[in-house]
């Protein structure tokens, strides 16, 4: 029986441990912290994980009489104590880690997908450029050369009727990094295009070295929409030097900076707010100095879906997001595991609502690490409709 005890303390304190590991992950890339930061404290983070299970072990060989049998009571205090943290913590955190599964937390009555298709690559390695991306496309079941186009209805309270079908083309996360080819994001694009977007949203983290922010103009150009092109920065646009180079880029091909400063369109004669919010990466602008009531309806942009509550309190119809990847690897049933938010694995992808604000977030286009299962690249047309409590 004691050594039944054992097994199952262990098990649980296993559990403890990883959730440990991934909510300090999570948490540290949530921050505004420099990259070099926190790559230097996720580092640490994981080698603590990775020594500590080994000296507790060796600390427990060391104190541990020979003719001794291996059981729950013959363990040292300390190791007890150490086990039963773990276990806590796996006991408190496990409630809302099983409530934050998609099947609980997506807004299923506020969103239908219209359509999807997902393209794969006709040869391995078609779409990328760099030696890291090749090799790690041949992996196995590995997404990062394919990509999902999908369209969807979103389903939002106080939508005033003049903006029923008004169609908005969400990107995200395009990480210009060199290793993928241009016809990757150029494909994508073109689909878009053919859907006659009214509007264009990009949701940051587009260029990740220096060298790459020329490729801006010939992954983005022919890009056009009736009501505009909007855009806000993202983490990884802070690794360039100096990113308002992005920022320049862009806005000479016609898109409108709203990291910087909010802008206003009309539309069958409803005037739409469009804001962004860079948090906490940049403080361009003061996003607190936005009235809600400058416009008939306000449609937010945030890199990271932790600015929720901001989108809510600007009252934000939609607020778009992308940073989170969908988590690069979900699993079935389960869902993603690893997401950087304060809310983990939360709003890793998809529609979710609050207080009337409803939330998309885009899975993202490519990224810095070479794997996704699962977890394909996107790019949503999202056309808009109403909904209501009652029905």
């Amino acid at each position: 029986m004691d050594q039944i005890v054992l097994f199952v303390f262990l098990s649980l304190a296993a559990l403890g441990h990883c959730g440990l590991i991934v909510w300090a992950y999570n948490s540290i890339n949530a921050t505004g912290l420099r990259r070099t930061t926190i790559k230097l404290v996720e580092k640490f983070a994981l080698l603590i994980g990775l020594v500590t299970p080994l000296l507790f072990l060796f600390f427990e060989i060391q104190t541990r009489q020979p003719e001794s049998p291996l059981s729950f009571s013959s363990l040292h205090v300390f190791t007890k104590i150490s086990l039963f943290l773990l276990v806590m913590f796996a006991a408190v955190r496990a409630p809302f880690w099983i409530e934050s599964r998609p099947v609980f937390t997506l807004a299923k009555d506020q969103y239908q997908v219209l359509g999807t298709q997902l393209w794969k690559p006709l040869t391995k390695g078609a779409h990328f450029r760099g030696r890291k991306f090749s090799l790690m496309g041949k992996l196995p079941f590995n997404e990062i050369g394919s990509l999902e186009a999908n369209s969807k209805r979103l389903l939002l309270e106080k939508l005033p009727s003049e903006l029923v079908g008004l169609k908005i083309a969400h990107i995200s996360d395009i990480h210009l990094t060199g290793q993928m080819d241009h016809r990757f994001y150029r494909q994508a694009f073109e689909w878009l295009q053919a859907q006659s977007p009214d509007m264009f949203v990009l949701s940051g983290d587009i260029v990740d070295y220096d060298r790459c922010v020329s490729d801006i103009r010939d992954v983005f150009s022919d890009i056009s929409a009736p009501l505009g092109k909007f855009f806000v920065l993202g983490n990884h646009d802070r690794r360039i030097a100096n990113p308002l180079r992005v920022c320049e880029e862009l806005v000479q091909m016609g898109w409108h900076d709203v990291g910087i400063q909010q802008a206003t369109v009309a539309y069958r004669g409803v005037e739409i707010r469009v804001i962004g919010n860079e948090l906490p990466w940049f403080r361009r602008h003061g996003t607190s100095s936005f009235h809600a009531s400058e416009a008939d309806w306000t449609l937010g942009i945030s890199h990271s879906p932790d600015q929720f509550g901001w989108g809510v309190s600007m009252n934000c119809g939609l607020l778009l997001c992308g940073h989170t990847h969908g988590g690069q690897i979900r699993f079935p049933w389960i869902g993603p595991v690893v997401a950087p938010s304060w809310h983990g694995s939360r709003y890793a992808s998809g529609v979710f609502v609050r207080k009337g604000t409803l939330m998309h977030v885009s899975r993202g286009m490519s990224g810095i690490h070479p794997y996704r299962w699962g977890c394909p690249p996107e790019v949503s047309l999202l056309e808009l409709s109403s909904f209501s409590k009652s029905s």
